[in-house]
């Protein structure tokens, strides 16, 4: 049995907040993947499976958090108006529950501010000090080039490919692996 992540009730990020999603939250998260979903398609397998406000309403309900809860997924909600901007997650916790791994999806008109810079800071540090994680790890695709920016600025190095590793919208891709130790984000 895996071990419980310890869930945050809300993480500060700059101008960002981070908390878990709401069941309310349904309408903005559709309207956040409508926007985004040309680019989330190329990443995520999930993105055409969810076609309306009961796909989103479904999703969060799974999500919400829960004492045995193995996977953690946070809303990003952008300045004093809270506006539903993207989601952050840790999934995949080894059974000492020390391990995950991080990922991070900001809405496509949203992109390029760094939102999901600071979003992954916010949860990234609540992992290593208060969640008792040793390392986050993150997959990309190798056409991902904003992704690979991203975690090269946080911090993770690069540890190897999966060659075919996961099946999107049809064919095979390869994932580069990304990983980061608590010792190397204290620096």
């Amino acid at each position: 049995m895996t071990a419980a992540f310890v869930i945050p009730k809300a993480l500060q990020g700059g101008k960002l907040r981070l908390r878990p999603l709401k069941e309310k939250d349904a309408p903005a998260l559709l309207e956040a993947i409508e926007v985004s979903r040309p680019v989330l398609r190329r990443r995520l397998r999930w993105v055409d499976s969810v076609q309306g406000i009961e796909d989103c309403k479904a999703f969060i309900l799974r999500s919400l958090p829960a004492a045995e809860m193995n996977e953690v997924v946070l809303g990003i909600f952008e300045g004093r108006a809270g506006r539903l901007i993207g989601v952050a997650a840790l999934q995949n916790p080894a059974e000492d529950g020390a391990v995950a791994e991080f990922s991070v999806w900001v809405r496509a008109d949203r992109r390029r501010r760094g939102h999901a810079f600071e979003a992954a800071k916010a949860l990234i540090t609540h992992c290593f000090r208060k969640a008792g994680l040793r390392r986050l790890y993150a997959r990309l695709e190798p056409a991902n080039r904003e992704g690979r920016k991203l975690v090269r600025k946080l911090g993770f190095r690069y540890e190897g490919r999966l060659r075919r590793e996961k099946r999107l919208n049809g064919r095979w891709v390869d994932q580069e692996c990304w990983g980061i130790l608590r010792e190397e984000w204290r620096k």
